[in-house]
């Protein structure tokens, strides 16, 4: 573990020294946390919709209002994305 910490930190004075991200390190990095970002989110919802199927079986019918907020969810996931390609 050590090793790779101090590795991670020559690398990281590396780019302090000179001058900054690189155009594809910034945009994984973006992509990594809209990603991070959306995994997330939809395990909330996952979660969230899964307790209340538990505690009120009958909540099964809201199944399409999950869905569709689990697609909201992806489209930002997805325009992050496409973001990433077009910004040079």
């Amino acid at each position: 573990m050590v090793p790779q910490v101090t590795r991670f930190a020559a690398e990281a004075a590396e780019v302090t020294q000179r001058g900054g991200w690189n155009p594809t390190a910034a945009k994984s990095f973006m992509l990594g946390i809209a990603f991070l970002g959306a995994a997330l989110g939809l395990g909330m919802v996952g979660q969230a919709y899964m307790k209340a199927l538990g505690r009120n079986p009958e909540a099964g019918k809201a199944a399409g209002q999950v869905v569709i907020i689990a697609a909201m969810i992806e489209v930002t996931a997805l325009l992050a994305f496409l973001g990433a390609i077009i910004v040079k």
